[in-house]
């Protein structure tokens, strides 16, 4: 009768039996190793590279070998766990082992990845061409080694580049952030406030309203002013769709040959900022087979960007390269031997093509906002409409589409982006007007490893008109641009040109040269030139000198020389820094607009605020600008920094002068109300917080230190770092005799686990209730003894009573 195979080891075994010999001459030894060396030492890496997008294998994982009891046929029955080219399965599998041969059933076979023919029969490991194969009767396990040709095992996927976010969430609150800007020179004066008003809660949206007002002295006439509303606009945001709705005042969708328009009407369209994981361009992907378990890493133009463990079988490894980048990838196999096989492969990322089968569409509708800036609700009579399509329908070719139509105009178009090979982008689009009007526009690019080149045209017939042209100026008759540029070592140069003609006006044609070089030290030159190639006098020439002090301290230096004006500039500057803090600036120009300017800023949770000095020529002026925000949430008013994306608001419940680290850099420390707006975090993307309990007192508890969220969309979120105070004593505990009780004591105190004695009798009591409580006492050998604790009435933090006597009970 077979033992339960509950353990996974020693089950299932009736009879012991003597070395089992191999086909061929081989002979089956019993060990109790893992994988054979002999296997190792043969490992092999085959690889293949494409550029391809991520293909979803998990249709394809081994189901695990069946454990059911088999009715016996002529043999012994045996439940083995089976480690297959190296690797544990962690699977029991059943066998017949039929003198000193293993037989299994070409079902279970199959399911481990076996490529067998159809059928159940039975099927002896020694019958299969290629396999070898040990069996360890101590840990009743089989060892099988096989050709990766025979196998049919699911890939693995590493570095997987998508992974899926928190769920985002918003609390309810309103936010308004303020810049306000005033300078006074010469009798005059100038003050201006620039505000944002923004409302947001949880599955409700984001209401939000700009607004610009200004105050100016005029000679003469004294003050004079205004106030002006910029953008008032709802968008509603459906992440799990990359969808979002906005009404009110927005722009038009469009591709790189279309025109936007700043329209007051709805839009909804594709977003992809709200699943901020997701990969949307192809990128590089490299598809290998190891022969036995073995360590792998990824190397993107000598940095390495992944390391890992691959098992026996196929992989697949993605590349994440930066947008726009060529360059060289490696791909490094160890073996148990430490052997490695690298391959090398070229690739090339570009942002304008969509991985294969992604959508990116918009669809627009309002009337076309005028006198933006000026008049603050001006909009056009006629209704217009606009839509856009891109889709990629292979990693390298994404179609795009745009139509829109209104107050009498109208056009439609198609382009196509196109990687036909290597670190090369392709594309070519055409759109018609109604009348007859047509535009068509090309461009080719390529980017290597020390060189780049770009040449693009777009033109368009005397009838072609969009709908931006009926409230603006045309679209051009001619754009073309072409740029080539050079990489070699330290050094960057190259050249470019331009070609602009609008509709009855002359062409304009520009051409530039550019170097930048970096001599080491912090210290780098740079030059251009432009010139006017239809008026000879228009050129300008620049160069300049930067020497970086250190990581925040910049001295620059440089002249320049337009038309026939000539200046030099020399600039030293302190940026102030991310976290907060001061910073400075100072400047001083020659020529005729000679001058200079100097400037001390200070950036703190509260907002910022910058003052300065400026003289232009004859004229100078003073001036100062205050920014940040005021936000109502969680029924408090706080004070913070500009906040043009998301924000959280931290609570310990109570608890003051707890510090608060925003991604493991301290950010601040909670109020008097136990309260610390953060007001840096990352729309939709994952934000860790975490509180420093160092400082809290002893007899406070903090249930978790540390949390992950994300915020909604310019929204804030509350996050809560529950504090709670207990009655807490360290209490000091002596037998009859005032000896302190032996280490390793426990207390009970009746509620709550019992509490350990340590060093000296002291005992760390935090469930204490009451103001008198009993404690039942069990030393190391098993006697008992109680004692009586009285908390008193005034105790602060953690008071420390005793000693304590503890009766003995019988």
């Amino acid at each position: 009768m077979c033992c339960p195979a509950a353990r996974w080891r020693g089950p299932c075994r009736r009879k012991r039996s003597a070395p089992v010999p191999y086909a061929r001459g081989s002979t089956v030894r019993r060990t109790s190793r893992p994988w054979s060396w002999t296997r190792a030492a043969a490992s092999v890496l085959v690889l293949k590279a494409a550029t391809v997008h991520a293909m979803d294998h998990a249709s394809d994982a081994i189901p695990p070998p069946t454990m059911d009891p088999r009715v016996s046929v002529a043999g012994e029955d045996l439940y083995l766990e089976v480690v297959l080219n190296g690797t544990a399965t962690e699977k029991l599998m059943h066998f017949i082992r039929r003198g000193e041969a293993l037989c299994a059933s070409a079902a279970d076979l199959r399911n481990l990845g076996f490529v067998l023919p159809p059928g159940d029969e039975m099927r002896c490991l020694l019958d299969i061409s290629g396999l070898r194969y040990s069996y360890d009767a101590g840990q009743q396990r089989v060892t099988i080694d096989v050709p990766t040709g025979r196998l049919d095992l699911p890939r693995q996927i590493l570095n997987q580049p998508e992974r899926s976010a928190t769920k985002a969430s918003s609390g309810t609150g309103l936010l308004l952030n303020y810049d306000i800007y005033a300078s006074q020179g010469a009798g005059l004066g100038n003050v201006s406030a620039l505000t944002e008003l923004r409302a947001f809660s949880e599955d409700k949206g984001v209401l939000s309203s700009t607004a610009l007002t200004r105050r100016y002295q005029v000679p003469g006439d004294g003050w004079q002013g205004g106030n002006v509303r910029l953008d008032t606009q709802w968008r509603l945001s459906f992440p799990d769709s990359s969808v979002a709705l906005t009404v009110g005042d927005t722009f038009t969708g469009y591709t790189s040959w279309s025109r936007a328009t700043r329209i007051g009407g709805i839009a909804i369209g594709t977003d992809f900022a709200l699943q901020p994981y997701r990969v949307t361009t192809p990128l590089p992907q490299f598809f290998g087979q190891a022969t036995a378990p073995s360590s792998v890493e990824l190397y993107v133009d000598g940095i390495r960007q992944y390391s890992g463990k691959v098992p026996a079988g196929s992989f697949q490894l993605t590349a994440v390269p930066g947008v726009d980048q060529s360059g060289q990838a490696q791909v490094v196999l160890t073996d148990a031997l430490g052997r490695s096989s690298t391959v090398t492969f070229p690739f090339y990322a570009a942002r304008q093509l969509l991985r294969a089968g992604l959508d990116d569409w918009s669809v627009d509708v309002g009337t076309v906002r005028e006198a933006y800036g000026i008049d603050s609700f001006a909009y056009g009579n006629a209704p217009i409409g606009s839509a856009t399509w891109r889709r990629g329908l292979t990693d390298s070719f994404t179609l795009e589409s745009h139509a829109e139509a209104g107050d009498g105009r109208g056009t439609a178009g198609l382009g196509t982006v196109w990687n036909p090979f290597g670190a090369s982008v392709v594309n070519a689009s055409y759109a018609a007007s109604r009348g007859g009007g047509a535009q068509y526009g090309a461009g080719f690019s390529w980017s290597g490893r020390y060189m780049n080149f770009s040449l693009d045209t777009l033109r368009s017939n005397a009838s072609y008109r969009d709908v931006a042209s009926r409230y603006g100026s045309p679209p051009p008759r001619d754009s073309d641009r072409a740029l080539v540029g050079f990489n070699v070592r330290s050094s960057s140069f190259g050249a470019n040109y331009v070609r602009l003609r609008y509709p009855g006006q002359p062409a304009s044609r520009y051409a530039g040269l550019f170097v930048l070089r970096t001599l080491g030290r912090g210290v780098a030159v740079n030059a251009s030139l432009n010139q006017n190639l239809d008026e000879h006098a228009d050129r300008s020439f620049f160069v300049g000198i930067t020497w970086a002090l250190d990581e925040r301290t910049t001295w620059t230096a440089s002249a320049q020389r337009d038309r026939d004006q000539t200046f030099a500039t020399v600039d030293a500057s302190r940026p102030i820094d991310g976290d907060g803090g001061f910073g400075w600036h100072v400047q001083g120009r020659s020529g005729a607009d000679g001058g200079g300017l100097g400037e001390f800023g200070w950036l703190g949770n509260q907002g910022q605020l910058t003052v300065g000095a400026s003289s232009v020529g004859p004229s100078s002026y003073a001036y100062a600008d205050a920014n940040g925000a005021v936000v109502l949430m969680g029924g408090h008013v706080f004070a913070a920094r500009r906040i043009d994306d998301a924000f959280a608001l931290v609570s310990t419940e109570g608890a003051p002068d707890i510090p608060v680290l925003l991604e493991n850099r301290r950010t601040g420390v909670t109020d008097s109300n136990g309260l610390l707006l953060v007001a840096r975090l990352n729309a939709w993307q994952d934000n860790r917080l975490a509180i420093d309990p160092i400082d809290l007192p002893a007899d406070q508890r903090v249930q978790r230190v540390d949390s992950v969220v994300a915020p909604a969309d310019r929204s804030g979120v509350i996050v809560r770092f529950p504090v709670t105070r207990v009655r807490a004593a360290l209490a000091i505990l002596v037998d009859d005799a005032g000896t302190p009780l032996a280490l390793g004591s426990t207390v009970d105190v009746g509620s709550g686990e019992p509490a350990v004695v340590g060093y000296d009798g002291q005992a760390y009591l935090d469930h204490l209730k009451g103001s008198t409580t009993t404690l039942n006492v069990t030393r190391p050998d098993g006697t008992r003894c109680i004692a009586t604790l009285a908390y008193p009435a005034q105790a602060h933090d953690l008071p420390e009573l005793g000693p304590l006597p503890c009766k003995a009970t019988p």
